[in-house]
């Protein structure tokens, strides 16, 4: 059966709706993926606040009504971060030189690479921290930061507490994840840098994974 003028018209019609939905929902869709002047500030605000890059591009999807992927945000965002600090390989690469240097001095600093060269997971132990732990291991605190840091390693910390009642730095490491075997390493090079020290009291932040640590 042939369609007559007035059904073609209406297929026409709605036809027509449908394409022009289309291309609204594709314009919509481009304009909501587009970075503005007032994104890039908020992804430089939180850059360092939330933990995750996919945490970020949700916070920033949600504030905005937008449709950005996780690999725009984290570019931008590692973007803004090279501009304010400069290359973090080259601060890594700094750092673990320093760092070799001053463990020289009766302190203690062991680190690792990933495949790619990269700094993996790192502590570090000053002659003033370590000499610490020949008196002031009575309690000990450990607790791992939650905030991304520009090399996008978990901060451990190592705190005591002196003769004094003030808080001390015991030690301090970066891990690549918060793994229970991360921790392991972690914990088995700070029992080398003690040697026969061992503390009384040992408090950490709940962690399961450290705990298996």
């Amino acid at each position: 059966m042939i369609p007559s003028c007035q059904q073609n018209t209406q297929i026409i019609v709605n036809l027509f709706f449908t394409v022009n939905n289309i291309l609204d929902h594709i314009l919509s869709y481009q304009r909501k993926s587009t970075l503005t002047e007032e994104i890039i500030k908020d992804v430089d605000l939180m850059k360092g606040k939330i933990k995750t890059y996919k945490k970020l591009t949700e916070v920033i999807n949600t504030k905005h009504k937008t449709n950005f992927k996780l690999s725009q945000i984290k570019y931008q965002a590692n973007k803004l971060l090279k501009q304010t600090y400069g290359n973090p390989d080259n601060d890594a690469f700094l750092f673990v030189e320093l760092a070799s240097d001053a463990a020289k001095e009766e302190g203690y600093f062991f680190h690792e690479l990933n495949e790619s060269q990269q700094l993996f997971r790192v502590i570090y132990l000053s002659s003033i921290m370590k000499a610490y732990s020949n008196h002031f291991l009575d309690i000990v605190i450990v607790d791992a930061t939650y905030k991304r840091n520009r090399f996008n390693l978990p901060l451990i910390n190592v705190i005591g507490i002196n003769n004094l009642g003030h808080n001390i730095m015991l030690a301090f490491g970066l891990l690549s994840n918060e793994t229970a075997a991360s921790y392991e390493w972690f914990f088995s090079h700070l029992k080398i840098a003690w040697g026969t020290n061992r503390p009384a009291n040992f408090i950490i932040d709940g962690c399961e994974e450290m705990k298996k640590g």
